[in-house]
């Protein structure tokens, strides 16, 4: 679960700004007491945050902040911090670090992360592991000063210990984070390696997000459609159903791809030989006509197994492309949805939720995750979508605004700060600006005008 981000100096963020997850005592958050968790550090932690906003005041900055980060740690960035992500409205914050920090639990470990980025090198970086908040007891598991790191106690009694810092010394580079290079290293100590997979395990879901992996593990068989299928038609999509359907290889691919048919073919020809076990099938996914597919051989033959969508009263089965945008959108959601809502330790930050979805069938998502049994999964989502300002949805700490100040900056500021009444609509305090995150328009008669 997430606790705590701060960043300083990315984007919109100038100074330091926070966003997290803890509930507030009183100002009308006394309802929806089953979105509070415990952690095993022994502080309270929530279940949903929606977070509002003018456009352009940071809501989207907050995703790609956060998704960042987990690219560093997971090393997907390999050039860090380039002059376009500074604060750049101030010249000054050219020449000062970025900075990120996360708090989190996974699997019961409550961890403090952070990092500190100078001029494309990760300058400082630590991690404490927090046992107690309230008897303030955490142990240090490493500090890092450019590339010299040092290991709390918490490590002394692993025999893998010298070699592990031997290895950093050789191998740790300046863009690198200790977490990513020390993964599968230790043998003995497991926590590094579960805080790792901590990040792995928060998915960022954007406007653009296309759900491949799910399609490929239902392509394969690793996944049934049962749960897309359901939303799908319970949606009023018309979609009865989610076929795989398997082609010949030479049906699927036309004249003028059998160059690109052939090297398939001996990629897979190749995983064939180079596979352990030979009992183990083995099948090579691509991606073919803004759809993930899955190239297979039976027999002697090659066939492609596609994912098509089968409507009601209908034979014909139609491509995901041929379909809606809200359907297709509703779709790259199962996953998110069907985890939050059957899994534990599960993080999905959702950049506008809402997108391309009607507004009631948006509410009702979140009805789905608001009313599940899930104590330690969390839905923290983007949105303009005013309807899902609902007491029976969200407490007061779970709504957050978004701000620019005067010097350009994002600011973050929950609904609890303020003190409606319990029995005030939401949804019209907002439209009528009373908490901000809200755009104050110009003179668009002026568009109007003859030029």
């Amino acid at each position: 679960m997430l606790i705590r981000f701060v960043v300083s100096n990315f984007m919109s963020f100038k100074d330091e700004t926070e966003f997290n997850m803890l509930p507030i005592k009183g100002n009308g958050s006394t309802k929806l007491k089953t979105h509070i968790s415990e952690t095993s550090s022994g502080i309270s932690v929530l279940k949903t945050a929606a977070i509002y906003g003018a456009n352009a005041a940071g809501k989207s900055n907050l995703i790609n902040a956060i998704a960042y980060l987990k690219d560093i740690i997971i090393n997907e960035e390999n050039t860090l911090m380039p002059r376009s992500k500074r604060f750049r409205i101030d010249s000054s914050y050219k020449t000062k670090p970025t900075t990120f920090r996360l708090e989190y639990e996974y699997k019961g470990i409550h961890f403090d992360y952070a990092i500190e980025i100078s001029k494309g090198k990760i300058t400082e970086e630590w991690l404490y592991k927090i046992n107690s908040v309230k008897s303030n007891k955490e142990e240090l598991l490493y500090m890092r000063k450019n590339n010299d790191v040092e290991f709390g106690v918490f490590f002394n009694k692993s025999k893998d210990l010298d070699y592990l810092k031997k290895f950093l010394k050789k191998e740790l580079k300046n863009n690198q984070s200790v977490l990513d290079a020390c993964y599968g290293v230790l043998d003995d100590v497991e926590i590094l390696d579960l805080i790792f997979l901590a990040f792995c395990r928060l998915t960022i879901v954007k406007p653009s997000s296309k759900s491949f992996v799910y399609s490929e593990s239902i392509l394969t068989g690793n996944k049934s459609t049962d749960f897309a299928k359901t939303l799908l038609a319970n949606s009023k999509t018309g979609i009865e159903d989610l076929v795989v359907k398997e082609i010949d290889v030479d049906v699927f691919f036309s004249y003028s791809d059998e160059d690109f048919k052939k090297e398939m073919i001996d990629d897979l020809e190749t995983a064939l030989e180079n596979r352990e076990d030979k009992s183990v099938d083995v099948v090579l996914t691509f991606p073919f006509n803004s759809q993930i597919n899955v190239l297979k051989k039976k027999k002697e033959n090659y066939v492609v197994r596609i994912l098509k969508t089968k409507h009601f009263n209908s034979e014909e089965l139609f491509d995901l492309d041929e379909e809606s945008d809200g359907t297709n959108r509703l779709y790259e959601l199962s996953p998110a949805f069907e985890q939050l809502i059957h899994e534990d330790d599960v993080v999905y930050i959702v950049d506008e939720l809402e997108r391309s979805m009607h507004p009631l069938l948006a509410k009702e998502l979140l009805r789905l995750f608001s009313t599940s049994k899930a104590k330690k999964s969390q839905l923290i989502f983007t949105t303009h979508e005013s309807h899902l300002l609902d007491d029976e949805l969200l407490r007061r700490d779970e709504i957050w605004f978004t701000e620019k100040k005067s010097d350009g900056s994002t600011e973050f500021y929950p609904l609890s700060n303020f003190n409606p009444r319990g029995d005030k609509i939401l949804e019209r305090g907002y439209l009528e600006g009373r908490y901000g995150g809200i755009p104050f328009l110009g003179d668009f008669s002026k568009l109007s005008n003859e030029i």
